[in-house]
């Protein structure tokens, strides 16, 4: 959970009053089906750990397979845990989501199956249709996760967005109109197909015949998303449920959350997508651009039509400005007939960063892979390294590119995260390694051989010993030399220099041979997994992602040998974890002097909590005197009490260390 804030620490728990919006007056028998509790609880296994697909303040989500072997989604509601709570049933908000689903049917909102009780327990079930897919907030996690990253494709987000869109027009051209009132990328499920599909209904209203909009005792929704002048006047119309879809399309666009938790911001949240694109201000359309998440490989062209969406929908100024839904469904129709997926050339890659090898290797070494990959990046210098003791095929970084219709422009990605392999193999030193950018600069070309270099990330990046200017275009040619040096100011001392030449045939024959993604035979496997491991800090709360990553490696990472036990807490890592909190000292009182305690078995990592304290494992409570078996990427964390909810302040994810490979290696 990369980038910003574990889900739960997004949506604070909902303030819901009685609203004057009119409610359903039929018994949900007549307008849905009901299940018995026997029946769910024969669907679940008995309510089985193992069917849990995800649990909140009140209640689970299962995995069910019903009598006739259909596949559904059952969310468990806990009206007891919502009383103690000091809320109503009313505010469960269970009879609106039948009533809501059962009114409004459309291939882009969720399909509710039917609803239950039980007769002896304060307990609600919703069944719905499973989707299988996760949701966009997931999607946009998992892809910029540090290690294993699974793509989300710029036209799978592309597709997503459409899909909600069309779901939610459905609704406000219905009669009577329909409201969500708590649209949000986290609510926005996938199918098994990529499909997206509106969810959780538990707050939607509906309008009497005529009206177009309503006004509500009490706001409702998750910081980042609701509509400010919504939340000023408590009139909720169209254009305010665009506005927060508006929030969804510049999300999904840069994977920058719309708020999380932050203790040095008033109320504890921080808004990123305000303060880094600040969407109401000149120059708006450029920081989004600038802000772009690069692993979804966005065609320029499209990056900026979508942009201006975005902003269009969240103009704060007048509302009356911002599109009504069908004019967004039509514009994002629009851009997949004219982006089509393939446009991109087949033979490329469109997913996320990886090693240079394996990209190479899916290219094959046929003279087409040349003729659409002509340049690479040829090692010159790099301090502690016998340039001329390596390999050739190692002192080459071969330029893999996109391609994007809009501008007519090939365009390759150059950082540590995109050729980790061989910034590791030039820089053995870390700390030089961290000074350079995950994404430190980009390489395009035209087809005719109009190549350019623009520098990406926060590092200096150096061409013929010039600093280049952040995202300004410069000329390149053969023979030009890319540095990086030690610091942007004084004399100009670079540690790292690369030239540009001319890809050959032979060097991508070469480069394809060598692809550090190996597979592994089961033995091979368990080998691996019985090792060393590393538990690596993927989000703290007050650091940005790549104020993380320039954090030494001695403080984001806590090794454990296959020959001892590591116990995790205050006393024993207290420097560490004094570093890791230092933009939220609060937090430090919720972990205790000896919390974790963590030892190597055969086929995974075992985590015992000891203390009293909350630990969660991919986002599920592990109880004092409880152990729980870890598998590569999995992750752990650690949560501190607000309210009555538990809000996560930080995660460490999971991964084996191969020793005699000297590297980090991923099971797959």
């Amino acid at each position: 959970m990369a980038l910003g804030v574990p889900r739960q620490a997004m949506a604070p728990a909902r303030l819901i009053m009685p609203m004057k919006a009119e409610r359903p007056t039929d018994g949900l028998r007549r307008i849905a089906l009901q299940y018995t509790h026997e029946d769910l609880s024969q669907a679940t296994q008995n309510w089985s750990k193992s069917r849990q697909l995800g649990s909140g303040s009140y209640g689970a989500v299962f995995k069910g397979e019903m009598k006739d072997g259909t596949q559904v989604a059952i969310k468990m509601i806990d009206l007891g845990a919502l009383k103690n709570s000091g809320q109503t049933e009313d505010m469960a908000g269970f009879d609106q989501e039948v009533a809501t689903l059962s009114k409004f049917r459309h291939p882009n909102l969720v399909t509710l199956i039917g609803w239950g009780k039980h007769y002896h327990l304060p307990h609600r079930y919703l069944v719905y249709e499973l989707m299988t897919g996760g949701d966009i907030y997931d999607r946009l996690m998992k892809s910029k996760r540090r290690q294993n990253p699974i793509t989300f494709h710029w036209y799978e987000r592309l597709s997503a967005l459409s899909d909600a869109a069309s779901g939610l027009s459905h609704m406000h051209n219905s009669n009577p109109e329909a409201f969500h009132r708590d649209i949000k990328s986290a609510n926005i499920l996938l199918d098994r197909h990529g499909t997206a599909k509106m969810a959780d209904f538990g707050l939607s209203i509906t309008s009497s015949a005529a009206a177009k909009s309503l006004k509500v005792d009490t706001i409702s929704g998750t910081p980042g998303y609701a509509c400010p002048i919504y939340a000023r006047t408590g009139q909720v119309t169209e254009f305010s449920e665009v506005y927060s879809f508006g929030m969804v399309i510049l999300e999904v666009l840069t994977a920058i959350p719309p708020a999380m938790a932050d203790s040095g911001k008033p109320g504890g949240i921080g808004y990123p997508i305000e303060d880094r694109i600040k969407p109401g201000a000149d120059g708006a359309l450029e920081r989004c651009v600038q802000n772009l998440d690069y692993t979804a490989a966005w065609p320029c062209g499209l990056a900026e039509e979508l942009s201006k969406l975005g902003i269009r929908c969240v103009n704060a100024q007048d509302e009356t400005k911002r599109p009504r839904f069908v004019e967004v469904v039509r514009t994002l129709r629009k851009m997949q007939d004219d982006y089509p997926k393939m446009q991109q050339t087949p033979a490329l890659p469109l997913g996320p960063p990886c090693g240079y090898p394996t990209i190479l290797e899916s290219m094959g070494s046929s003279q087409s892979a040349i003729d659409s990959a002509p340049y690479m990046l040829e090692l010159v210098r790099a301090d502690d390294v016998e340039v001329e003791r390596l390999p050739a095929r190692r002192r080459r970084l071969h330029l893999c590119p996109t391609w994007d219709k809009a501008t007519g422009r090939f365009t390759a990605p150059v950082g540590r995260q995109h050729q980790s392999d061989l910034f590791e193999s030039w820089l053995p030193n870390e700390e030089l390694r961290s000074c350079i950018s995950r994404l430190a600069f980009e390489v395009s070309w035209t087809p005719s051989g109009n190549v350019q270099i623009i520098a990406k990330g926060n590092n200096p990046v150096t061409l013929n010993n010039q600093i280049l200017t952040r995202h300004q275009a410069v000329q390149l040619s053969i023979g030009s030399e890319v540095g990086f040096p030690y610091s942007q100011t004084g004399e100009l001392a670079l540690f790292l220099q690369l030239r540009l030449a001319r890809a050959t045939l032979e060097s991508v024959t070469n480069a394809a041979a060598v692809a550090p993604t190996e597979i592994l035979d089961f033995k091979e496997v368990d080998d691996l997994i019985s090792g060393s491991w590393v538990l690596r800090c993927s989000f703290v709360e007050g650091f940005t992602e790549d104020e993380l990553l320039d954090l030494p490696s001695a403080v984001t990472e806590f090794k454990v040998d296959k020959s001892e036990v590591l116990v995790i807490g205050r006393q024993h890592q207290a420097k560490e974890f004094e570093q890791l909190l230092s933009k939220a000292s609060a937090c430090m009182s919720f972990i205790s002097r000896a919390h974790v305690q963590l030892e190597v078995q055969k086929d995974a990592l075992l985590a015992t909590n000891i203390s009293s304290n909350p630990v969660y494992v991919d986002g599920k409570p592990l109880s004092k005197g409880e152990s729980r078996r870890l598998r590569p990427n999995q992750v752990i964390s650690f949560a501190k009490l607000d309210g009555s909810t538990h809000v996560l302040f930080m995660s460490f994810e999971a991964f084996v260390v191969d020793r005699s490979a000297a590297k980090t290696k991923a099971v797959r």
